[in-house]
């Protein structure tokens, strides 16, 4: 016989934590990042950096963001890219905690897309 005060096991598996409002939020960071680099940035080794992908941890509390620029520079050349939006990451969050109602704002790690850049886009 079942005990009626039997809990119920839980289900932590990414697949079933990530829905549709995990990939609304990561679109939302997308938009929202590229347009604040392109509008509120003023640090010009910024100008021409783009957001393509940004991947949210499933407890939201880390937020990748993978960067492309359009004419393909080398390693070294990215490096000043790299420095400025480490800077700019807390100008960023407080940006995004202002703008949209998230009761946790992620921290903002940003990394090189190169498969971007090998596709030519």
């Amino acid at each position: 016989m079942k005990c009626r005060n039997q809990v119920r096991p839980t289900y932590t598996r990414a697949v079933e934590t990530e829905g549709h409002r995990h990939e609304r939020l990561q679109q939302l960071l997308l938009e929202e990042l590229n347009g604040l680099l392109r509008d509120d940035v003023a640090d010009p080794r910024l100008d021409d950096v783009r957001v393509t992908t940004v991947e949210l941890s499933i407890d939201y509390g880390t937020a990748r963001a993978w960067y492309a620029l359009p004419n393909f520079v080398d390693k070294k050349a990215r490096a000043p890219i790299e420095k400025a939006l480490e800077k700019a990451a807390g100008f960023l969050r407080v940006r995004i905690a202002e703008s949209l109602a998230l009761k946790k704002v992620p921290q903002l790690r940003f990394s090189y897309d190169e498969a971007t850049q090998r596709r030519g886009t």
